[in-house]
């Protein structure tokens, strides 16, 4: 047995995995199901911007929204500063003990802001989903993530913005929920992720992750994270995307994303045509580390 169909075939996973290689779709789980892809929804955010700039109704030079310091770039490859919320104690606890009742924007920004910047403009790298809230606001003045998203190649996907927009997905236990829930949906609020997630199938992104635009798979925007990431050479993060320059598979883009009852990762190698996405219904899954093994098995055995 290959190495891809043993990765592929046991131990069964926790949700839906897809691979492409060479043409070759391969699939196990139900790729009808639908998921709240959480921080997968950061490239497709990047996306819209960069069409955008393409279309000359923005540039990554202008100022950061809302008075917020940095540029548009730097909030996109996160090298703004701007303090991650999602990094504070105090949201993980309002998330487990009142997970109906989302921090507004105002609220997130605020405490972001309390906390004072990670650093300068300019002065280092940390990721950001307070970054990438600003970005979605920068969308909101230009029709919103939803208007963008048949352009991308997502015209199945929808955004999250109350519980009811879960009803539909596949069910997935939490312990990041009160003292833990058998089913998030009806449990939680999606307005909890500030830049908002999207809500689709596997096949959904595949549409997505054929089409990136070239100005993402550029070397040139990737910037060193400055600490090791499992499964990476060079770590590094451009505009919307982690990248590895270094990998010996080639050039490896992709994204993880997890969060109460979920995990997800996608990882592609360009230069070979070759494409692993894994969307678990298990909060506590390596489903970033699951979606690289995948990539090398598929280039590796030339499925």
């Amino acid at each position: 047995m290959r190495p891809l169909d043993r990765l592929l075939a046991a131990p069964p996973i926790p949700g839906t995995a897809l691979v492409v290689s060479r043409g070759r779709v391969r699939a196990t789980g139900d790729r009808s199901a639908r998921y709240p892809i959480y921080s997968l929804t950061k490239p497709v955010i990047a996306a819209a911007i960069l069409r955008l700039v393409a279309e000359g109704r923005l540039s990554l030079d202008d100022p950061a929204p809302d008075g917020w310091p940095g540029t548009v770039r730097q909030l996109l490859d996160h090298t703004s500063g701007a303090r991650d919320y999602g990094a504070l104690p105090a949201y993980h606890e309002a998330v487990r003990t009142r997970p109906l009742r989302p921090w507004s924007d105002r609220e997130l920004l605020r405490r972001a802001a309390a906390a004072g910047p990670t650093f300068e403009p300019g002065g280092g790298w940390a990721y950001s989903n307070t970054g990438y809230l600003l970005l979605r606001r920068l969308l909101d003045r230009h029709g919103g993530l939803a208007s963008h998203l048949p352009a991308l190649g997502l015209p199945g996907m929808t955004v999250a913005l109350r519980p009811e927009d879960l009803d539909e997905v596949a069910p997935a236990p939490s312990r990041l929920i009160g003292d833990g829930v058998d089913d998030i949906r009806g449990a939680y609020d999606p307005r909890w992720v500030g830049h908002r997630t999207l809500v689709g199938t596997a096949d959904d992104l595949l549409g997505f992750w054929r089409t990136l635009p070239p100005a993402m798979l550029d070397p040139a925007t990737f910037i060193p994270i400055g600490h090791p990431a499992t499964g990476f050479v060079r770590p590094a993060y451009g505009l919307g995307l982690m990248a590895d320059p270094a990998s010996p598979l080639g050039l490896v883009v992709g994204h993880g994303g997890g969060g109460p009852g979920y995990a997800h990762g996608v990882f592609a190698a360009p230069a070979a045509g070759a494409l692993a996405i894994v969307l678990t219904r298990d909060e506590r899954y390596d489903a970033q580390g699951l979606a690289l093994r995948l990539l090398e098995a598929a280039i590796r055995d030339g499925s």
